[in-house]
């Protein structure tokens, strides 16, 4: 008699269903992330939010949890696309469905696990992710700290999503009029960064037709801080928004647009200068008075700032030396405690949260891949996964770089991935002695995997032409049906 049970058939009379305290969807975990997202945290807001629930399941809602936590996990283990429902929870749950003596436990359909992550809804991975996210440098970690203030970046960038009626309808596309329109529907993200870390301090995220940066950043407000120095780039400089974000006590340093006009109202000793930001108002004003040859003599209204002017040549191994310059709008006005030079440097740490989101969006989620949900609500379901998992992530890297004594971005992200999923497989988490032996020999692997340290390089924004010559589907064009029927004929060779 073969030892595998076919699905649907009865279990032999000598091996017994597994109780239930022993099924495996109460003992799932995510492997050494366990400890960034324990089981009672996870019950903590499937409880708070009301989506437990009301009858035992095979896949109770903190297995649902993990579950898709796990699907971001491995979005980008399998280089063809994001593996399928059955193949994560295949992995997720090695191990716990072959105990000795008692029948094999059987694996939930992909149908039956969509309408699991339907019942849960997307408010306890958003829940999760509120109680995750945050600050993790202290004050010795390399690169996490200028000028006594913790250095923090925010930006914006676009999750492309499955093109369903519904998604379309939810989020839109970029582009305006069907000019250079997205190819699928997108999500508009908005990240507050650590630039030390790159942990996520906070983030929002809304439909890219409707949101833009501008509007997200307001959500992000709440979560500046006094000891916090906010870095961004041009898109952000404004008289509004800078005054909402000076109000949360963060201080700020953010490039500004060449074109804009700067009155020096004193020069200071290492070059910069201070100056008004003025209203729109007195923009309007202060730009008809110009262009009509008048001076005006009251002083504008508007914030007081420190203006910082300089230039960044770059000489490559090969070719002619290349020169850009950069206008830094900052509110730090005290050129003795923050010298020009000094904040011109501490401003390039910006570009870790552009490394950031290379992590998220092609490290953890795959180059070129797009969330798997066909509902915006499961949309917003894997998104705050994909959020967490990537903060359980940084939180690994960083506690493993503070035990060695080095820099976080010597830490490979791509190799914490890899690890992560191995010991989900090894079931890592299985006790608190297991998980803690884990997480000892995750350190010592990261650390025996150390980046080289970093150098300075350039990229250009250039991508190659693509290799084929196909036709570009239009999204007004139906798609050919894929499902033909086919018939076969043998021409009989002429006698």
């Amino acid at each position: 008699m073969p030892s595998a049970i076919a699905e649907g058939s009865q279990a032999p009379l000598n091996r017994l269903a597994a109780p239930s305290d022993r099924r495996f969807g109460e003992r799932i975990r995510l492997g050494v992330l366990t400890e960034e997202i324990s089981p009672e945290l996870v019950d903590e807001v499937v409880e708070l939010t009301g989506c437990g629930e009301r009858r035992r399941r095979l896949l109770p809602a903190r297995a649902v949890v993990y579950f898709v936590l796990a699907l971001c996990l491995f979005s980008s283990s399998d280089s063809a696309g994001p593996p399928g429902y059955r193949s994560v929870l295949r992995t997720l749950t090695e191990k716990l469905r072959h105990l000795p003596g008692l029948c094999v436990q059987r694996l939930p359909t992909s149908s039956a696990l969509t309408r699991a992550r339907q019942r849960l809804g997307d408010k306890p991975l958003q829940a999760l992710f509120e109680r995750r996210c945050g600050t993790l440098a202290t004050t010795v970690t390399p690169g996490a700290f200028a000028f006594g203030l913790r250095l923090v970046a925010w930006d914006g960038t676009a999750l492309d999503v499955p093109d369903t009626p519904a998604n379309a309808a939810e989020f839109g596309f970029t582009g305006k009029g069907g000019v250079n329109q997205s190819g699928h529907p997108q999500v508009r993200v908005m990240a507050l960064t650590e630039c030390g870390t790159h942990a996520l301090v906070d983030s929002a995220f809304d439909a890219v037709a409707r949101f833009s940066e501008h509007k997200l950043a307001r959500r992000l407000l709440a979560s500046l801080r006094p000891d916090m120095l906010l870095l961004a780039d041009r898109n952000f400089a404004g008289y509004q928004l800078w005054g909402l974000a000076r109000a949360t006590g963060a201080h700020l340093a953010w490039r500004i647009k060449k074109n804009l006009v700067f009155v020096p109202l004193r020069v200071l000793s290492d070059g910069s200068y201070l100056s008004i930001m003025r209203t729109p108002a007195e923009n309007i004003r202060h730009g008809q008075a110009r262009a009509a040859g008048r001076t005006l003599t009251e002083p504008p209204r508007g914030h007081l700032v420190r203006i910082i002017e300089y230039t960044v040549t770059i000489h490559p191994q090969a070719g002619p030396p290349r020169t850009e310059t950069f206008r830094l709008v900052t509110s730090l006005l005290d050129h003795r405690l923050a010298p020009a030079h000094q904040l011109a440097r501490a401003y390039h740490q910006r570009w870790e949260i552009e490394n950031g989101f290379a992590e998220l969006k092609n490290r953890l989620r795959g180059a070129g891949f797009i969330l798997r949900s066909k509902a915006p609500e499961l949309i917003c379901q894997e998104i705050y996964a994909l959020l967490t998992v990537y903060q359980a992530l940084c939180a690994l890297q960083t506690r493993a770089a503070e035990h060695g004594g080095t820099d976080p971005d010597r830490i490979s992200f791509t190799v914490t991935v890899e690890i992560a999923r191995l010991a989900v497989a090894a079931q890592a988490a299985t006790d608190a002695t297991t998980l803690a032996a884990a997480r000892r020999e995750v350190t010592t692997e990261l650390l025996a995997a150390l980046l080289p340290p970093r150098r300075n390089r350039q990229c250009q924004r250039i991508k190659k032409p693509s290799k084929n010559t196909f036709e570009v589907r239009k999204r007004d064009q139906p798609r050919t049906p894929s499902n033909v029927r086919c018939t076969l004929k043998v021409t009989k060779y002429p006698t």
